[in-house]
């Protein structure tokens, strides 16, 4: 069906499109009964103002995008929940827009955000992504962008997200203070920032503590592909251990699985601790202790110092940090 126009309407009422126009947007120097008749008009040909048009006007499009490399289970679909809470406060619209964790894709979806004329950009970055250079041309488009939970370090784009080796750091700290000294860790994706920074919060841990940490003690994953398989194997290779730590919800799962497929109890065989959004841990007996990182918070808090770019409230550049909180649960 074609697009209905201002002309359309000019034609069916006989004013002219200045008039028209001037109706919609409720002119004072428009009769009521002239604009009541405009606006049905209107209605019936199922007209709506052009977007491109109406930005050239205000210079908004009163819409924000959030790219996320991906909506599983676990922890992006809270984030998403936070975001859209504080988007719809500010009157604004929610582009919701998914790169599938490919950076030529993630490419072409700032460029979409550039044609779109979209006023800011909530981003996590995808697993291949190691420059921001893309995302600079939104900020010469004065759109604001602001980079959440996977970040890369720098000194243009505000980015926000936890102190991940402290998060880890505390997990692993909480094991050997409970008596574990033999600890497995496991961790996501190797091309992924925070994984590195976790890893290395759980080798400062052992080490802070007088520990060894051999690198049969360290798991990184690629993939979802027999992971439990993995870890399954890890634990019949290392008799003496007595504690595991996942850096993420879904790798708590998995090991969670692992640990009862062989016929351990938690806590007296295996204890098990985690980074988590704080949810899933509930959904398990027992109860799984983590580092909360609340999805929804980073969410709340990302969409917020978006509007205050967007209020140009300025030197908002570089970390952000969301705090963590330690939960002890049964499985320790």
């Amino acid at each position: 069906m074609k697009r209905s126009t201002l002309k359309d309407i000019a034609k069916l009422t006989g004013l002219s499109v200045s008039g028209v126009s001037r109706a919609l947007k409720g002119h004072p120097d428009i009769a009521p009964e002239t604009k009541e008749r405009v606006k049905e008009v209107a209605k019936a040909l199922n007209y709506h103002p052009n977007p491109n048009a109406q930005f050239l006007h205000s210079k908004s499009s009163k819409i924000i995008a959030v790219i996320l490399p991906e909506v599983n289970t676990f922890f992006f679909p809270e984030i998403l929940q936070g975001i859209s809470e504080v988007v719809e406060q500010h009157g604004y619209f929610l582009l919701f827009l998914q790169s599938d964790n490919k950076f030529q894709k993630e490419k072409d979806l700032i460029e979409y955000c550039i044609q779109m004329f979209v006023d800011g950009v909530l981003i996590s970055l995808s697993a291949e992504t190691t420059s921001l250079d893309h995302l600079l041309k939104l900020k010469e488009m004065d759109a604001a962008v602001v980079l959440i939970d996977r970040v890369l370090s720098n000194d243009s784009i505000p980015y926000l997200t936890i102190d991940d080796a402290e998060a880890s750091r505390k997990a692993v700290d909480h094991l050997i203070s409970k008596g574990h000294t033999n600890i497995l860790g496991i961790f996501d994706d190797g091309r992924l920032s925070m994984t590195n920074l976790r890893a290395s919060g759980f080798r400062q841990a052992h080490e802070q503590n007088g520990l060894h940490c051999g690198e049969n003690r360290i798991l990184i994953v690629n993939g979802d592909v027999e992971i439990e398989e993995q870890i399954i194997q890890l634990i019949d290779e290392n008799a003496e251990l007595t504690a595991i730590f996942t850096m993420s919800d879904k790798l708590m799962v998995k090991a969670y699985h692992a640990i009862n497929s062989l016929g351990f109890k938690m806590p007296d065989d295996i204890a098990l601790i985690s980074i988590s959004d704080g949810k899933a841990p509930y959904y398990l007996y027992p109860g799984i202790s983590h580092v909360r990182h609340s999805g929804e918070e980073v969410g709340t808090s990302a969409a917020t110092l978006l509007f205050r770019m967007l209020s140009d409230e300025k030197n908002l550049e570089g970390f952000h940090q969301i705090e963590t909180k330690l939960v002890e649960l049964g499985s320790v």
